[in-house]
């Protein structure tokens, strides 16, 4: 049995959040045949929630002003700000002392790589989950330049660019959730040391149990995290008020940590309720219509997905968030590319049970015919909805050229 030793800058208990899911299952698969121990950075009462774990956990606590003093010193040595922010020297110390005894040591994250010990010549695994250069480049252009995040973004981009270069060569392997952020990492990392380990491989999700009155719209997330952020704010101001035209008993609901000011000003917005961390998930999300993940800005894998369909809660998904997935287009998750998509989505599942029922009926029939040659005529067209429907069926299973598609009209 091998001894394994996994380094982390976050607790990873209560399992609440994308990360730490993804935490919880790598640590989970490889304790079925390998001693694993936990080092990590964690809150005083978190730990206090100690799950069973079969292993070890060190769990280092840091000040707030030593991870900003810390934090200042990394800038003036050129290494990312996140690193000085994450950085306990008794944290390192511990795994120099202990290091030796492993077989491997795996690293969670860009920044837990400071902690790797210079003498270990055991496997060295980085654990990195999405590329942040990647993620920080879609941040800075999202944000107004009068926002000062912007050049903060700016100036961390810069130092996590050439940090990830210059680490990457300390590492046997560097572990990456999708696709696309592990082809944009081999622009300037051997490919040898790439593998990617998409988290939804073994996820089974529940069949939906969602009801057409059901009146919840559901975000999950770390909203200090900026990409959720934006992606609530701007659902709260710029969507729920379209929806609400037509469905005034429909609210939205945001789960997950938040700051004050921005838990103020969220629930300033008519039907947003706030509820923070939650001890009992299943007792908010239940009576849910759908779960959004609306985020613009997306690298790694969507998390808060899984924990959707989990629920048996149907998932709207944004275009930038869908791309990093092995889910199928509306047929596991509901896709949109722009605000009136995202919209008609939710009506969608608002629409009679019998409506969507026919609607499945005509996509099953028109998978039927991909096979077969020649065109689709409907005869008796009313208001166009069926052949509407059938457009788009050969948008999603074919394409907009494969076939005519006639719709013929009794005129009286």
């Amino acid at each position: 049995m091998s001894k394994i030793l996994f380094i982390t800058t976050r607790y990873p208990f209560p399992i609440f959040g994308g990360d730490k899911l993804r935490l919880f299952g790598i640590i989970k698969f490889l304790s079925k045949k390998n001693h694993v121990d936990l080092v990590c950075l964690g809150k005083r009462e978190e730990v206090q929630k100690n799950l069973a774990f079969r292993g070890n956990i060190k769990v280092f606590h840091l000040s707030f002003l030593t991870r900003i003093i810390n934090t200042i010193f990394s800038f003036l040595k050129l290494e990312p700000l996140q690193n000085g922010f994450c950085l306990s020297n008794k944290m390192k110390n511990y795994i120099d002392s202990v290091g030796y005894k492993y077989d491997s040591i795996i690293c969670h994250l860009l920044r837990s790589s400071q902690y790797l010990p210079n003498k270990f010549e055991g496997k060295k695994i980085l654990e990195i989950t999405d590329l942040p250069s990647l993620n920080y480049q879609q941040l800075i252009n999202q944000l107004s330049i009068l926002n000062p995040l912007k050049y903060i973004y700016i100036v961390e981009k810069f130092l996590v660019y050439r940090y990830e270069k210059k680490i990457s060569d300390k590492f046997h392997n560097i572990v990456f959730v999708s696709n696309k952020d592990a082809l944009e990492a081999k622009k300037k990392i051997s490919k040898k040391k790439i593998s990617v380990i998409e988290s939804a491989d073994s996820f089974v999700s529940k069949a939906f149990k969602y009801k057409k009155n059901n009146n919840k719209i559901i975000f999950i997330g770390n909203i200090n995290y900026i990409p959720n952020k934006l992606a609530c704010y701007y659902f709260a101001k710029n969507i729920l008020k379209k929806i609400n035209l037509k469905y005034p008993e429909i609210k939205f609901h945001v789960i997950g940590s938040i700051g004050y000011i921005d838990k103020f000003f969220l629930s300033k917005y008519r039907n947003v309720i706030i509820h923070g961390k939650v001890n009992n998930l299943k007792n908010v999300i239940k009576n849910s219509i759908c779960g959004l993940c609306n985020v613009k800005i997306s690298t790694g894998f969507q998390y808060k997905t899984l924990t959707y369909m989990s629920y048996g809660i149907p998932v709207i998904l944004s275009m930038n968030a869908f791309v990093n997935t092995k889910f199928k287009k509306n047929s596991e998750v509901l896709v949109f590319r722009n605000d009136e998509e995202l919209i008609k989505n939710i009506y969608h599942l608002k629409t009679d049970t019998t409506r969507i029922s026919t609607l499945i009926n005509h996509y099953e029939l028109y998978k039927k015919i991909i096979s077969l040659p020649g065109d689709v005529v409907e005869c008796g067209v009313f208001k166009g909805i069926s052949l509407t429907r059938f457009l788009t069926f050969r948008e999603i299973l074919e394409n907009n050229y494969s076939r005519k598609i006639y719709g013929l009209r009794k005129i009286l």
